[in-house]
């Protein structure tokens, strides 16, 4: 390996690679979410065999698109984006093959981990951020209730009293009471 002064056309193949990387793996979580979508369920048995599916899916896009690297022939800019956007599609499924393998394996999440070498497989393996996991929103989506209750401006005001010269712009305008007086 050496480190040599780049050329204009090294500097432009390696702007074009990369976009293409990321490119490529933000778009393989979008074709991703196209061909498989999760169902919210109890059933252990059920949620297995939805992971399971993500699964082969991931494996066929990541092998599908390494394949296709392979064979994207050219020397000019397009071939290198293209050539990176399925380098990122399949690096980035393959990350999530690995981190869906490494959570079913028992790899310890990084907030349960009591060394500092379980913390740093965790991260590795893309387990260090609990909020990436979505298998607890699976089984118990939050439920959201609005502390007041919206009600029509212009209703309120041909209502009240007051001439717009006295009309006065505060909250209580538009928030009627708490939903539960």
């Amino acid at each position: 390996m050496e480190f040599k002064k780049p050329s204009g056309t090294k500097v432009k193949d390696t702007i074009a690679l990369t976009g293409g990387v990321l490119a490529g793996g933000a778009a393989s979580r979008g074709i991703f979410g196209l061909i498989h979508e999760n169902q919210a369920t109890e059933d252990t048995a059920a949620a297995k065999k939805q992971e399971n599916t993500a699964l082969l899916k991931r494996g066929v896009m990541t092998v599908g698109a390494g394949t296709a690297a392979v064979f994207i022939e050219g020397k000019d800019l397009v071939a290198t984006l293209v050539k990176g956007a399925c380098v990122g599609i399949a690096v980035v499924q393959g990350l999530e093959i690995v981190k869906t393998l490494a959570a079913r394996g028992g790899v310890t999440p990084e907030v349960s981990a009591t060394t500092k070498t379980q913390k740093i497989l965790a991260q590795t393996v893309g387990l260090g951020c609990p909020c990436n996991d979505t298998k607890g929103l699976m089984y118990s989506a939050p439920v959201f209730s609005p502390r007041y209750v919206h009600t029509d401006i212009n209703a309120e005001r041909e209502n009240s009293n007051f001439g717009l010269a006295g009309d006065i712009w505060n909250s209580q305008d538009i928030w009627a009471k708490p939903a539960s007086a």
